[in-house]
């Protein structure tokens, strides 16, 4: 079942839709940054709002630094449907 509340908002956010894409496995922010051409600070506000909508998670949130993230199974979906398009 195809969540579209949740596909119109990575659809309407091109750092969104970046980050989501550049995370083929678990990666830094500024790896994520480095390889999506993207400033840090557009990368971290977007890992913000992917994760509070329940697409990707923090491996480690304890941790200050070189913090993970990788996509949930929501979030695979949701690309899976991105990239179909």
């Amino acid at each position: 079942m195809k969540n579209y509340s949740l596909l119109s908002f990575v659809l309407r956010g091109e750092r969104r839709k970046a980050v989501l894409l550049c995370l083929d496995k678990p990666k830094i922010p500024k790896e994520i940054a480095d390889s999506c051409k993207v400033s840090i600070h557009n990368v971290s506000k977007s890992l913000r709002e992917l994760v509070d909508r329940g697409l990707i998670i923090c491996k480690n949130p304890e941790d200050k630094f070189y913090r993970f993230y990788e996509l949930t199974k929501k979030g695979k979906q949701i690309l899976k449907e991105i990239t179909k398009k």
